[in-house]
C-alpha cells in the first residue's frame, strides 16, 4: 500500500507537462491498484486491530504480573527477614532466664536489629495506679519516672494487641533531649506486654499480679531521619513483646521454684539441727539417769544389807539405841 501510494505520487510528477497516453494508462492502473490495496488494507485492519490490541493487553498484563510478582518477591523476602530477626531476637532473649537480663537483652537487640533512638520500658507499679519506667535503652527518658496508668494513651494500648502509633509528646515517650533543628517529630509505637506471671518480681514497686496486667514498650525511630514504620517491623515488635512475655513467665516460675527450693533446704538444715539437738538432749538424760542410778544403787544396797542383818540379829529393846 506504502509503496503503491509512493508510485502513484512519483507518476503524478510527469502530468505537469505533456505526456503521452501510455502515462495516463500508466497513472489509471497504479491509482486504481493503490485504490485496490487501499480496500484490502481497510479490509484487513479489521483484523489486525483486534490482534494488537490484544499483543498490547497481554503486554500490560505480563507488566502487571511481572509486578506483582515483584512485589510478593519483595514480600517473602520481608517476611523472610522479619523471620530471621525474630529467631535471633528469641534466641537471645532465651538465652537467660534472668528477668533483667531479658529486659536489657530485648532493649539491646530491638534497638541494633532496628534502628532505634531510644526503647523503653514501663512496668506498672504494686498498686496499680502508675506506670514506672524500669528499663531504658539509650537513658534518653529518665529511669524511675511515673506516668498515670488511667491516661486515655494508654488505655489504647492496653485494649489492643497490636502496636499502636503515639504522638511524640506523650508522657510515655517524653525524651530528655529536646527535639532542635526539626520539624518533623520522629515516629514513636508502643506496644502492650502481657505479665503472665510475675508475682514477687521485686522491683522498687511491682503488683501483685492476681489480674491480668501488662508492661508497656515504647520505641522511638531516630530523630535525624525521616524514617517511618513498616509493617513487618511492627510485626516483629509484636512477635517480640509475646515472646519477652513467655520468657519473664518461664524466668519467674523458675524463680519461685528456686525460692521453694531454698526454702526446703532451709527447712531440711532447720530439721536436721533440731533433730541433732534432740539426739543431745536425749544422750544427756540417758547419762544422767545412768550416773543417778549408779550412786542411787550403792547406798541402797549398804541399807538393805544392814536391815536383812538386823532382821537376822536377835535384838532385845534394851539393845536398840
Amino acid at each position: 500500500f506504502i509503496i503503491l501510494c509512493g508510485a502513484t505520487h512519483f507518476i503524478n510528477l510527469w502530468t505537469f507537462t505533456m505526456h503521452s497516453k501510455a502515462v495516463a494508462v500508466v497513472m489509471t492502473i497504479a491509482k486504481v491498484s493503490c485504490a485496490i490495496v487501499s480496500c484490502a488494507t481497510a479490509l484487513m485492519l479489521a483484523h489486525i486491530i483486534p490482534d494488537l490490541m490484544s499483543v498490547k493487553t497481554r503486554e500490560l498484563f505480563l507488566r502487571n504480573k511481572a509486578e506483582e510478582l515483584d512485589r510478593e518477591m519483595g514480600f517473602i523476602l520481608t517476611q523472610e527477614e522479619t523471620g530471621r530477626h525474630v529467631r535471633m531476637l528469641t534466641h537471645e532473649i532465651r538465652s537467660t532466664l534472668d528477668r533483667h537480663t531479658i529486659l536489657r537483652t530485648t532493649l539491646v537487640e530491638l534497638g541494633r536489629t532496628l534502628g532505634l533512638e531510644e526503647c523503653a520500658l514501663w512496668m506498672p507499679s504494686r498498686t496499680g495506679m502508675n506506670l514506672l519506667l524500669s528499663h531504658t535503652l539509650n537513658y534518653q527518658i529518665k529511669v524511675g519516672s511515673t506516668v498515670p496508668i488511667n491516661l486515655p494513651i494508654i488505655n489504647e494500648v492496653f485494649n489492643s494487641a497490636r502496636a499502636v502509633h503515639i504522638p511524640y509528646t506523650c508522657p510515655l515517650a517524653s525524651m530528655i533531649r529536646p527535639l532542635v533543628g526539626r520539624y518533623v517529630p520522629p515516629e514513636v509505637v508502643a506496644v502492650r506486654v502481657p505479665l503472665l506471671h510475675l508475682s514477687n518480681f521485686q522491683i522498687n514497686d511491682w503488683p501483685d499480679l492476681s489480674a491480668k496486667s501488662y508492661a508497656v514498650m515504647v520505641l522511638i525511630l531516630p530523630t535525624d531521619s525521616a524514617r517511618k514504620w513498616r509493617d513487618h517491623e511492627l510485626e516483629l515488635v509484636e512477635v517480640v513483646a509475646d515472646q519477652v512475655a513467655v520468657a519473664l513467665s518461664h524466668a519467674a516460675i523458675l524463680e519461685e521454684s528456686m525460692r521453694a527450693r531454698n526454702q526446703l533446704v532451709e527447712q531440711n538444715v532447720a530439721l536436721d539441727l533440731a533433730r541433732r539437738e534432740a539426739e543431745k538432749a536425749i544422750h544427756a538424760r540417758n547419762d544422767f539417769l545412768a550416773v543417778m542410778n549408779h550412786e542411787m544403787r550403792t547406798p541402797m544396797h549398804a541399807i538393805i544389807a544392814l536391815c536383812s542383818l538386823l532382821l537376822e540379829t536377835d535384838l532385845t529393846p534394851e539393845r536398840i539405841p
